[in-house]
């Protein structure tokens, strides 16, 4: 087994709307007549783009939310203001349809959670001072619980679709200083004390500085590396985001599909793709989407396309696609895809993304506080049935005592189930012989 050096895809909404045009743009201070004048142009053009901006939200409530919060101008600093915006837009509740400052907005304290549950919220990458504080649980911010942390932070933030998805969110938003300062879950602007529970079950708290996007993967240590027989490194074509790996003593191949090329790029990858399982006599595919946050699921269908036209793949019982939280929008919908098309069993956690809900996203910037937004086109579906998330055939949680053993317990299930259905032919094929 080699170590697995997956190349994670983040969606940092705070830089996807950066251009060479905002590096000369000179910040304005805010007034409260340029803040009414962003916020009636945030609405309105919400109200006029958006296909159905109340599918969850009464129009009266937001209304409500919208003139309590021109009233209280005055009184509110520019991040409180963008804070109860983000309240505003996260009440919406809608997958698609989000605000986010400039990027200056997101210092970021030196820490990776992930949330395995509401009461275990753990360290997987540490701040290079602190190694101790791998695995280290979390309980409190600045002598706040954990559960009011989860449920201020829970209003804030954007685009989410179910628990998966808001919990992925929500470990991301734990470590933006000006967010947590905002919401009072903090004393200082830019420290904090947090206070963990270790992993020998001693209390430990720390102090920590918030550091700017730019510097903050530098200060941490590595991540975990999961062991699994498939990595880039041993790819046979593709890029970091979207490669393909064979295992011709277990007639399998893996593909990892984190991110969408282009239509013509994953046109040529999906031809060289289906050639090799040809010519090698592949009867399993692996398709990893647990890092797929999202792109043009019609560009997927071209590997779908291509893919189903090779016969001698199992298309009873070989083909497997690993989904997670992180698997969103497109994501999810090629999930869906492959569930439909490909006969796929799906194994993992539930899709951050529902199969039947508003997608397609456009964005505008508002002219004075610059920030952000982002609003849904469509409406589609992709179930019959209405879920949470794509639920999986074969349910997999993730465990902390996996994690910390570096074992990728999604691969670790395919792969055993391929050996299982390998022997029971064998045996069938024996047995038959025999008679």
């Amino acid at each position: 087994m080699v170590k697995n050096t997956r190349y994670t895809v983040i969606l940092l909404f705070l830089f996807i709307f950066s251009s060479c045009n905002n590096k000369s743009e000179e910040e304005t201070e805010m007034t409260v007549e340029k803040w009414e004048n962003d916020i009636e142009n945030l609405f309105n053009t919400l109200k006029s783009k958006h296909i159905n901006l109340y599918h969850s939200l009464p129009e009266i409530e937001m209304e409500q939310a919208v003139d309590s919060l021109l009233k209280n101008l005055p009184d509110l600093s520019d991040d409180q203001i963008f804070i109860r915006l983000s309240k505003i837009i996260r009440s919406l509740d809608d997958s698609h349809t989000g605000i986010w400052a400039q990027p200056k907005f997101y210092n970021t304290y030196p820490l990776e959670f992930f949330i395995f549950s509401d009461t275990e919220i753990r360290v997987l990458r540490t701040p290079k001072d602190y190694p101790e504080l791998l695995g280290a649980k979390l309980v409190g911010i600045d002598n706040t619980t954990l559960n009011e942390i989860i449920s201020k932070v829970l209003l804030v933030i954007q685009c989410a679709d179910n628990w998966y998805s808001e919990r992925d969110r929500l470990a991301r938003y734990l470590k933006y200083s000006k967010v947590l300062k905002a919401l009072e879950i903090t004393n200082e602007g830019e420290s904090a004390n947090f206070e963990f529970i270790l992993e020998n079950g001693t209390y430990k708290t720390i102090k920590l500085e918030a550091l700017p996007q730019t510097e903050y993967l530098a200060s941490l240590k590595d991540p975990i590396n999961l062991e699994s027989p498939f990595s880039f490194e041993e790819s046979l074509i593709g890029t970091p985001y979207l490669w393909y790996q064979p295992i011709d003593k277990l007639k399998t191949g893996y593909l990892y599909f984190a991110a969408y090329p282009s239509a013509l790029q994953m046109r040529r990858f999906a031809v060289a793709l289906s050639r090799d399982v040809i010519q090698r006599g592949t009867k399993n595919i692996i398709i990893d989407v647990r890092d797929n946050g999202g792109g043009n699921f019609y560009v997927g269908l071209e590997l779908i396309k291509l893919l189903s036209s090779t016969d001698q793949i199992d298309w009873k019982n070989g083909v497997y696609v690993i989904t997670g939280r992180k698997t969103y929008s497109a994501g999810m919908s090629n999930t869906a895809h492959f569930k439909e098309l490909l006969n796929a069993k799906i194994v993992g956690e539930r899709t951050g993304g529902n199969p039947n809900d508003y997608q397609d996203a456009e964005m505008f910037q508002l002219q004075n506080s610059k920030l952000q937004v982002q609003f849904s086109k469509r409406y589609y579906r992709f179930q019959d049935t209405i879920s949470n998330g794509i639920i999986p055939d074969v349910h997999i949680k993730p465990s902390w005592k996996m994690l910390n053993n570096k074992i990728d317990a999604n691969i670790k299930w395919v792969l055993e189930d391929i050996k299982q259905n390998e022997d029971n032919k064998s045996q069938f094929t024996t047995m038959y012989k025999r008679h």
